[in-house]
């Protein structure tokens, strides 16, 4: 098939273009700065109009929306990277006829209404009312070797003293990048029931675990030794949070905080139906073998 690929160079979307293109699938990077022959310039910032997608769109089977940033910004806000550009993309697939993933995160549109979810349901809530075919995959916390997340939890997995939020008591599911590649992947393969609207599907690791129970689980992949755990009370954590967001590329603000403490899980049933078995298990997520 021939897919658009949106968000080719971030981390999501690297992995589903090696899949995907070892699935014998013709792949167009959909990116703002193209760095091959056939590549596509976007810009999800600016590109909020339906006119602008559907000549990008010509002989497009499936269009794949990897897209997404962790910090709002003036120059890139969350607002038209998250839901006005993705919509306005939408409607254009709508009207075309081309089919829709759509990597959304687990959470989005519920309770926590921090920017980043609040968009991310926004999009969500939009492509589901279009009742076009498409797959809309919510994925917990992400794991991969080359993910920026994975290299902080391991360096902090491997320190002999690891602070943790809290007591470290929020709860998380982390799903290996490989699980979430191959479940695009292979519904795209089986040219699925798409349906309409669409089927979302919360992507999620095997076990639910305490984020103080995630790090030890990586820590026993790296040593044998323990470590010494220091809990941050959280109202500590918040003005970190607070002072931390004033530093370029820093992972912790007040919402990705606010994120943690509400934690990521979610019934893990639907997720191993499509995938055709239960996903990793956090114990495997360092070996250099995937399931296949």
């Amino acid at each position: 098939m021939n897919i658009l690929l949106c968000g080719a160079t971030g981390f999501i979307g690297w992995h589903l273009e090696q899949a995907l293109i070892a699935s014998g699938h013709h792949v167009v990077h959909a990116i703002r700065q193209p760095k091959r022959a056939g590549d596509i310039a976007v810009d999800f910032v600016h590109d909020n109009d339906v006119a602008v997608w559907l000549p990008r769109l010509a002989g497009v089977d499936v269009m794949v929306n990897a897209v997404g940033i962790l910090r709002d910004s003036a120059a890139v806000p969350m607002q038209a990277v998250h839901a006005d550009t993705p919509k306005a993309l939408f409607d254009a697939c709508a009207q075309v006829g081309c089919k829709v993933v759509h990597i959304s995160a687990l959470g989005a549109g519920g309770e926590l209404k921090t920017a980043y979810m609040r968009t991310k349901g926004e999009a969500q809530t939009h492509l589901i009312n279009l009742s076009i075919p498409s797959l809309i995959v919510r994925p917990s916390v992400v794991y991969g070797h080359d993910g920026d997340s994975a290299k902080m939890f391991r360096l902090l997995a491997r320190m002999p003293i690891i602070a943790v939020p809290g007591q470290g008591e929020s709860w998380m599911q982390p799903v290996h990048i490989d699980d979430i590649a191959q479940l695009v992947t292979r519904q795209i393969n089986q040219d699925f029931a798409w349906s309409n609207p669409a089927r979302v599907v919360d992507a999620v690791g095997a076990v639910r675990m305490t984020y103080r129970e995630m790090i030890a689980c990586y820590r026993a992949q790296m040593s044998d030794r323990p470590a010494w755990v220091v809990p941050i009370p959280w109202g500590v954590m918040r003005i970190m949070a607070k002072l931390a967001q004033f530093i370029p590329n820093s992972a912790l603000d007040p919402d990705t905080l606010q994120m943690l403490q509400a934690g990521s899980f979610a019934d893990v049933s639907d997720f191993a139906e499509l995938l055709g078995r239960m996903p990793r298990h956090p114990d495997t997520f360092l070996s250099d073998g995937a399931q296949t």
